[in-house]
């Protein structure tokens, strides 16, 4: 006598591609709170203070007829590792130099610097842009959620251009320069331009 096994018996215990997914999210929320707990997700580190905040960026090389295009006192959005960050910071400090080139001097004993021949319309831009709320946790700046580091590519936009640069320097304003910036970039500052 041969004895058949059922369909019932016969279908193995498979797992559900859903319940499959609902597992892996709940083991990673569990590690993501496991993580928080334990101070390696970021996400409560502590504010050790806050301020205003000058980011200078280096622009290199950018094409241009007109030199004056970053004004000292107009508001400019940024762009931090492609994440924009609102409202717009002002510009308080502009600083350019053509596109220089360096040649060996006749002598050979040291290098000398001219404006590139072969890029008339190239220039150099060193901006400041200022933010007056600034936050400084142990691992650095963060403005509007986006820590702030020297070398993170950035993006300053406005109406008439969008360039990508990269951070230069990041250094907490005084309260004097944050008034004497804001003096510079009041409305009627802005009109005697």
């Amino acid at each position: 006598m041969v004895i058949e096994k059922t369909d019932n018996e016969q279908k193995k215990r498979k797992l559900n591609p859903f319940d499959a997914g609902l597992i892996v999210i709940i083991m990673l929320g569990l590690l993501g709170f496991r993580l928080a707990k334990s101070s390696h997700a970021g996400v409560n580190s502590a504010i050790t203070e806050s301020g205003s905040l000058s980011i200078d960026v280096a622009f290199t090389g950018i094409k241009t007829l007109d030199t004056d295009m970053f004004k000292v006192g107009s508001p400019v959005s940024i762009t931090i590792r492609n994440v924009p960050t609102q409202p717009p910071m002002r510009i308080s400090k502009v600083q350019h130099t053509p596109k220089q080139v360096t040649f060996l001097a006749p002598d050979g004993k040291k290098a000398i610097a001219f404006p590139d021949p072969a890029n008339p319309n190239a220039h150099d831009f060193l901006v400041t842009v200022q933010e007056d709320h600034a936050e400084k946790t142990n691992d650095g700046w963060v403005i509007h959620g986006v820590k702030i580091k020297v070398g993170n590519p950035i993006e300053l936009e406005a109406a008439k251009y969008r360039v990508a640069g990269v951070i230069a320097d990041v250094h907490k304003t005084s309260q004097s320069d944050a008034n004497a910036a804001a003096d510079k970039t009041s409305p009627e500052a802005v009109k005697k331009q």
